[in-house]
């Protein structure tokens, strides 16, 4: 009975070391993704850098428009959202009033 136990608990401390595991090569790559994009906007800065007062103005405004465009989209997948959860809630108090009345 002892033994078995040992063997459950054993059993049970490979599982989360193996889970651990899993978890730590899960973050190792996420590090790894994230030096690899920092990496990239730093060199984008530094060629930013280079170019002429217009040019860092131009590249600043076409990175704003980049933002606002996602940020709109963002804004527009919201409201398209909340919309259906309206158009769901009416549904759902038209039956409610129909019940009230029906009850009256």
């Amino acid at each position: 009975l002892c033994g078995l136990f040992l063997r459950l608990l054993e059993a049970q401390l490979q599982d989360q070391r193996r889970e651990h595991e899993e978890e730590i090569e899960a973050l190792k790559n996420q590090v790894d993704a994230l030096e690899e994009e920092m990496e990239k906007q730093h060199q984008a800065f530094l060629q930013t850098l280079q170019l002429s007062p217009e040019a860092q103005v131009e590249f600043g405004l076409q990175q704003e428009i980049t933002r606002l465009t996602n940020e709109n989209l963002d804004l527009k997948e919201l409201l398209e959202r909340l919309e259906k959860n309206e158009r769901k809630l009416k549904k759902q108090l038209k039956i409610y009033m129909k019940r009230v009345q029906d009850f009256e």
